[in-house]
């Protein structure tokens, strides 16, 4: 977040009474649910809520005096077994987004939600916020199960619990030994990341052909069993080497196995893909117009598309007065593209942009995209005023959004921008909104002298 200048605020773990004074919902009583996670994981430092699975969610920040961790104020109808429930699911939802491990260290609550004291005071890894834009919720039992599953895996600190809980993915995923066999051994040589080429080098020095039956055999029934050879000695440090050696590979095949059985994507895999781009607008035209379009069909005359209301944002900036409730003011066909102009209610301003269904993208270029039309108005000169704190704004990594202005669904949005080539000079730009602030008094003063 930013400060009005532009300037990002400064991250600083603070006091539970000020994080909480900012947040006066967090203050509201009501039967609270809390879990408090270890602190082993970038947390925000400021509270954040979310909707998800249809409840109110609140991250509890890193404070100077407690763990974080996450809560939930019962609905009614809705107890503190089903809420808690809702809350690791939270969990293991941020764990795979930030592909990191989170472990729930205490479970607290009451009439506030309160978290349980934490002694430690230092070596903590802090951020701003999440980013929950396009935030999943599965419904379903075995994406859930898999989810938790790897926030279990990558919380552990222990390479046997750990390959155990991989390994049963890839048993949910593929519950047919066979068909999890043939799986396994087809992307095992498409594998890659940390760790992998050297997992497969140390097997093969010791003359193992067969690497999906040594993993089930040395790997999943020795960490499992107690009985018959091989087994897992805690005391033997050379199983503990071994399995750490091994652990990348069940890890990246647990992983692919989400994706490709339960069509969660990594998020990785949806920077690759960049679906995020179009999806909200591919849903709204409809499959039939955007097929038309990439065959090169032109749209017929007088054929009528129905286009939302927007908001044109950028993630934690305030709302831009002109770019709010903009409606549809032209369409254009160029080719594959669908080229899309917004414009304020009375006029004054255009926002143009370009849908690149073959690439799935969204073609916005900041330097031709916004056109204002100053009619000398004390309207154009605030209208002014905001087009240069978003472009202020923008610079300084915006992250471009679209949201249905009427059901506050999100259309679009662009990666962070990165200026290339360039420097931005912050002070020359709150210089520009300083003048476009002062064009603003002036002509509210000429309007009520002439008045």
């Amino acid at each position: 977040m930013r400060d009005e200048l532009g300037m990002p605020l400064p991250l600083e773990i603070q006091s539970r009474q000020a994080a909480f004074e900012s947040t006066p919902e967090l203050l509201s009583r009501g039967e609270w649910v809390c879990l408090n996670i270890q602190p082993n994981v970038a947390w925000p430092v400021r509270p954040q809520w979310l909707d998800f699975a249809g409840q109110r969610i609140w991250v509890i920040p890193l404070t100077n005096e407690c763990y974080p961790g996450v809560a939930m104020k019962c609905s009614p109808g809705v107890s503190r077994d089903e809420a808690e429930g809702i809350l690791y699911r939270l969990l293991s939802v941020i764990s795979w987004r930030e592909n990191c491990g989170i472990v729930v260290a205490h479970r607290s609550g009451g009439s506030l939600p309160h978290m349980m004291g934490l002694e430690k005071k230092s070596g903590f890894s802090i951020r701003d916020s999440f980013d929950f834009t396009d935030m999943i919720c599965p419904q379903e039992d075995g994406p859930r199960v898999a989810l938790a599953l790897m926030r279990e895996a990558r919380g552990l600190n222990h390479y046997g619990f750990a390959f155990l809980s991989y390994w049963r993915i890839l048993e949910l995923a593929f519950p047919k030994a066979g068909t999890r066999v043939a799986w396994m051994e087809s992307a095992l040589p498409t594998l890659s990341g940390q760790g992998i080429q050297d997992a497969l080098t140390s097997i093969a020095a010791r003359g193992v052909t067969d690497i999906c039956r040594h993993l089930f055999d040395s790997g999943r029934c020795a960490i499992a069993h107690a009985t018959g050879q091989p087994i897992i000695n805690p005391d033997d440090p050379r199983d503990a080497a071994r399995l750490s050696r091994e652990l990348p590979l069940v890890r990246e095949m647990a992983t692919r196995a989400i994706e490709e059985r339960f069509g969660i994507d990594t998020p990785m895999t949806e920077y690759r893909k960049h679906l995020y781009e179009l999806r909200g607008w591919k849903e709204r035209l409809g499959s039939e117009l955007v097929e038309r379009i990439l065959s090169g069909d032109q749209p017929k005359d007088g054929e009528l598309v129905d286009l939302p209301l927007i908001n044109v944002r950028l993630r934690e900036s305030p709302p831009y007065l002109p770019l709010e409730g903009m409606k549809p003011a032209a369409v254009f066909v160029d080719g594959q593209l669908l080229e899309l102009r917004y414009c304020t209610a009375n006029g004054l301003m255009t926002v143009r942009f370009r849908l690149n269904f073959a690439d799935e993208r969204l073609l916005f270029d900041v330097t031709n995209g916004l056109y204002l039309h100053d009619d000398g108005s004390v309207t154009t000169a605030e209208y002014q005023r905001e087009v240069q704190r978003f472009l202020r704004d923008y610079f300084l990594n915006g992250v471009l959004q679209m949201w249905d202005a009427d059901n506050g669904e999100l259309l679009s949005r662009l990666d962070a921008f990165i200026p290339v080539n360039c420097m931005i000079d912050l002070d020359a730009c709150n210089a520009g909104i300083g003048e476009a602030d002062a064009e603003v008094e002036r002509r509210r003063l000429a309007l009520a002298e002439s008045a």
